[in-house]
């Protein structure tokens, strides 16, 4: 099961200072579920789709008038997740990728995050998060399901990363 939307969401917690964050923004969000395969085999390929999949939304953006300067991707893993992460940041060429350790409980066990710049050289923003949920074996007690999500800060991307007025 794939599905996509574009939607207004509440920050519950104080948006952070500076422009493009506000209390109340846009995100365009990916989720993917299904069943598990040996060795994370789904979680693997459906957290990569989600990283190119984000990234052609970035490209297809450029020459409409944004540009997303010194793009990069951090791959997370709970250590027992390593080999998974390592494949996923193998399949992610062509951009800088930083493995790192995941110490964040609510992903379970991989999380991926995407930074640019903006145009104007402020410092590169996390315009892109996703990562792994137990959720849905959670929530079916079936633990074979996997489930994976993913979400761009889209008005952050229109507020901080317009280059021109096509």
């Amino acid at each position: 099961m794939r599905l996509a939307a574009s939607h207004r969401a509440v920050r519950a917690q104080p948006a952070p200072k500076g422009p493009g964050y506000a209390q109340h923004f846009r995100l365009f969000c990916l989720a993917t579920a299904g069943r598990e395969r040996v060795d994370h085999g789904f979680v693997v390929e459906h957290l990569v789709e989600h990283i190119q999949t984000h990234l052609a939304a970035l490209d297809r953006l450029e020459p409409n008038g944004y540009g997303f300067v010194d793009r990069g991707i951090r791959v997370l893993a709970a250590p027992e997740r390593a080999g998974a992460a390592d494949r996923i940041a193998a399949r992610c060429t062509g951009i800088t990728v930083v493995r790192d350790v995941l110490e964040h409980p609510y992903y379970d066990g991989l999380r991926f995050t995407i930074t640019a710049r903006p145009p104007d050289g402020g410092e590169p923003h996390p315009l892109i998060d996703g990562g792994a949920f137990n959720w849905l074996g959670t929530l079916t007690s079936n633990h074979r399901l996997a489930f994976v999500a993913s979400g761009m800060g889209s008005q952050m991307v229109a507020v901080r990363y317009r280059t021109s007025d096509l």
